[in-house]
């Protein structure tokens, strides 16, 4: 027991580092009945959209298929993986991951962001302790501040990004270690690790390590020659960094100028992006919420004390003035960037976010609290009483300032405005006092940790509390669907296909389930593949697709051979039944067998699926690229291939048989017209009803005018089910096997105008295109042998004038082979990978090494044996 006394008694401050940031953060989980404490889970936004799939994803890849970690055929229609690794999945925290398989992997997330709150705490501390900046319970207050910021809290739903919090603090104490001992590799080491875990952040953090080291020579100049010495340490050091991770960056940044390189701004204009007093505000308790998320402010919140020992910092004579006007200038310098449209984008590479804005403001906490840390230079430390009036003036200041501005701060209410003051005066009637011993320090200095740990929990719980969850079975029931779909189609077909869903959970249900679907959500999909949905008339952005609206000629060109079906059987007995969230309208499934019967779903079999690879006619070559024209554009496609009439049609456009204007002007012609609201106080709609003439598909394009934002579309008496949100002109499946049965379409407007762009029905002449797609069959490529990144199977081309296309993306990473003999590969469609082949029977196959990786793994060995010399001791006579 004694020898366990010891231990605490010169451990705890670091313990505690560790361990309150854990327990403070587990008590308010078990309190909101997170799982496994309850039926709430901590998946919200890009957590339970993006995320937890790539963590499913994860576990699949590491325990049963590491092929995939280069690539995979469930990213869309296929994309190379190691850019998604980089930006997603590299963390070593994510090894706890491969413990919680299913639906416990609920349980690993909040593991996973606990051990990440905890060890931010003890890595700051760690800083704190081996720097000699502060010691005994003064470390964890300031580390409990550093682990609960309000960035962190904040971004506790893009885990990925809290790993900066951890390395942050043990990258800064390598760098001081390195510049003053003039010897060591841990900085090389740490920066690597940050580099490899998470380049994006590693971005960040490079940039303020030149802010850091600036700030440290100017606090230590000496003399010229020092200071060259210690920018080569810094700079040689930094660059073996980068070297350590190139086999990681160099393949990352091949695969980011196919994707994020596609978005950079061109253009920077020299504005200011808000008031930037508005950011006071969130030095207030609790000031995020959802509307935060896409457009907010930055994440600043340190609590009280920091702040005020942060402000304390420029006005201490213990620092030289050179140090402080530098620090201020720093400081001027990280604030500016968060409202200056040309420095907001520097750190951010570049490219404005996709929501989350202002993604480097942690940086700005991390420096504050560190000023903060120097600024208590001793146990017994209280500040001029002229100081602490200064610090109330400034906090009343921004509680006055947020009160005056509640209405425009919707994060922003009484009770935590209240709060904020009250515990802000609680911290500066402490700091006033000044301790006569030490015990009265340490009692004094106790009484601060408990302020700040109450005030650092209320700040999470107030902004958590902001925020809405996905329960369990939101999770777990759509995805035991699709997991039972999964393992019982593999059952039934162990080839290479891929699979379309008339029901989801996500848009990476393959990533996460093991099929290749054709949907997928990241930062970082080339721009090539949202380009082609586009095309095709499936929805799309500059991160997502969805393929929801699948033709029989873009199914059966795709490869798209089977189907999940949602049945919602409501007569079910089980109370525990959930009805699946349709996707999109299943008619084609008519035409397709059914081939399996699940508790919840059905799978369906398209006979008129070809392959990912085909022979076609060289006419595909000459097929360019258009929007808003996806029947037209599925026609040429279906043309070229097959060789057929370029004046060849299968789509018939169709009018309706009644249209009634309820509440609107009317209009002769539909399409582009422009539909008002006459009584604006009223519901206004219109109704569509059209007799299909025979048993061919009917398809609905809808222009982009005509998106969720403006319109409800319904179907008889329910609403259309189809994905709402598109930039591009969709095509919606709307009937099948119904001649002579009146359909019924209703559009309720949802603003008082509404114009009906690229508004046009269609029938399919299902005879001819089944028949073309037989033709197409006939070439088809019969895979025989694959995983991840390597296909090879056999293929008849018929005649000499024919190509082997694929649908796989081109990427300079496939290497073809025919009959064992490399061959070159080019690009059709502005997305296919393509090469030439001649008339018989061959043998292809397809091999993917990622560009650059060798070239990477070299540089980074070359860095690492660099650096296990300099490791070496060395000896000074």
């Amino acid at each position: 027991m004694s020898k366990l006394r010891t231990y605490f008694s010169r451990h705890y401050p670091l313990l505690l580092s560790f361990w309150g940031p854990l327990v403070l953060m587990l008590g308010y989980f078990v309190y909101r009945q997170m799982y496994p404490f309850g039926k709430e889970s901590l998946l919200t936004v890009d957590l339970g959209q993006q995320y937890i799939d790539f963590f499913q994803y994860y576990r699949q890849t590491i325990l049963h298929d590491p092929s995939g970690f280069f690539y995979s055929f469930s990213k869309a229609i296929g994309g190379e993986m190691l850019g998604e690794w980089a930006y997603y999945m590299l963390s070593p925290f994510n090894l706890v991951l491969l413990f919680f398989p299913d639906k416990s992997i609920m349980a690993g997330v909040m593991v996973l962001t606990l051990l990440k709150y905890a060890t931010a705490g003890y890595t700051f501390g760690r800083l704190l302790v081996q720097r000699q900046i502060q010691s005994g319970i003064l470390v964890p207050v300031f580390a409990t501040s550093y682990a609960l910021m309000g960035w962190g809290i904040a971004n506790q739903l893009n885990l990925l990004w809290l790993d900066a919090l951890v390395f942050l603090p043990l990258i800064i104490l390598g760098l001081l270690n390195l510049l003053d001992r003039e010897h060591g590799v841990a900085y090389a080491w740490w920066l690597a690790l940050m580099l490899v875990t998470n380049y994006y952040m590693g971005y960040m953090i490079a940039i303020f390590l030149m802010l850091f080291f600036i700030y440290y020579e100017v606090a230590h100049f000496q003399n010229l020659k020092n200071s060259l010495r210690q920018f080569w340490l810094f700079a040689s050091r930094s660059l073996l960094a980068g070297a350590s991770a190139a086999l990681v960056l160099l393949p990352t940044f091949f695969s980011l100028q196919a994707s994020k390189g596609q978005y950079s701004q061109s253009v920077i204009h020299a504005k200011i992006e808000y008031n930037p007093l508005k950011i006071l505000s969130k030095l207030t308790l609790g000031s995020f919420n959802f509307k935060q998320m896409p457009s907010g402010y930055p994440n600043i919140f340190v609590g009280s004390l920091v702040l005020f020992l942060f402000v304390t910092y420029f006005f201490s004579k213990r620092f030289s003035y050179r140090e402080r006007i530098c620090a201020f200038l720093i400081s001027v310098f990280l604030v500016v960037s968060m409202f200056f449209e040309p420095l907001d984008l520097f750190w951010h590479g570049m490219q404005f976010p996709v929501w989350y804005p202002y993604r480097f403001s942690y940086l700005l906490s991390f420096w504050m609290i560190y000023l903060a840390a120097k600024t208590f230079v001793k146990p017994n430390f209280a500040p001029h009483y002229m100081l602490i009036w200064l610090a109330f003036f400034l906090e009343a200041g921004i509680i006055l300032y947020t009160w005056d501005q509640l209405k425009k701060f919707s994060y922003a209410t009484t009770t935590t405005l209240i709060f904020s003051a009250l515990l802000a005066v609680i911290v500066l009637l402490i700091l006033s006092i000044q301790p006569e011993n030490r015990r009265a320090s340490q009692q004094r200095n106790a009484c601060l940790y408990i302020v700040v740990i109450t005030e650092m929990m209320l700040n999470a719980a107030f902004s958590l509390n902001n925020l809405s969850y996905l329960s369990v079975s939101e999770y777990s029931v759509p995805s035991a669907a699709l997991q039972a779909d999964s393992r019982k189609l593999k059952e039934l077909d162990t080839g290479l296909y891929r699979t379309g869903q008339t029901y989801a959970r996500t848009k990476n249900d393959g990533l996460a389930q093991g099929f290749n679907g054709g949907a997928y959500f990241s930062s970082a999909l080339e721009k090539a593949i949202p380009d082609f949905f586009g095309q095709i008339g499936n929805p799309d952005g500059d991160n997502y697709v969805t393929y929801a609206n699948g033709t029989l000629i873009s199914d059966g060109l795709l490869d798209m051979k089977y189907y999940f079906h949602q049945k919602n059987d409501r007569n079910q007995s089980n109370d525990s039944h959930v009805d699946l969230d349709p996707l999109t309208e299943s008619y084609n499934l008519k035409d397709y067998k059914p081939v399996a019967d699940l508790n919840q779903t059905a799978i369906y079999q398209n006979p008129y699926a070809t392959s990912l690879g085909y022979g076609a006619n060289k006419a595909l070559k000459q097929l360019k690229p258009f929007y808003n024209a996806p029947i037209t554009y599925q026609t040429s496609w279906l043309n070229a291939v097959t060789g057929a009439w370029p004046t060849t049609a299968y789509f018939q456009a169709q009018n309706f048989s009644e249209v009634i204007f309820q509440n609107t002007n009317t209009a002769t012609t539909l399409t582009g017209a422009k539909i008002s609201r006459l009584d604006k106080s009223k519901n206004a709609q219109i109704i569509f009803k059209f007799i299909p003439k025979s048993d061919d598909p009917y398809y609905l394009t809808l222009g982009n005018g005509l998106s969720s934002d403006y319109v409800d579309f319904y179907l008889g008496n329910r609403k259309l089910n189809h994905y709402e949100t598109f930039r591009h002109v969709v095509v919606l499946n709307v009937g099948n096997l119904q001649k002579d049965q009146e359909i019924t379409i209703t559009a309720r407007l949802k603003k008082n105008n509404l114009y009906l762009n690229n508004f046009v029905l269609y029938s399919l002449d299902k005879q001819t295109v089944t028949a073309k797609l037989k033709q197409v069959q006939k070439q088809a490529w019969h895979i025989k042998k694959y995983n991840q990144r390597y296909l090879t199977g056999s293929v008849k081309i018929l005649d000499n004038d024919q190509i082997f296309t694929t649908t796989i993306p081109y990427s300079k990473g496939w290497q073809a082979y025919i009959d064992g003999k490399q061959v070159n590969t080019y690009k059709v469609q502005d997305t296919f990978l393509t090469f030439d082949i001649g008339k018989g029977k061959h043998t292809v196959t397809l091999k993917y090494w990622p560009p650059y990786l060798n070239l990477g793994l070299a540089l980074s060995l070359c860095a690492w044996m660099i650096l296990l010399l300099l490791a070496r001791p060395v000896h000074k006579f």
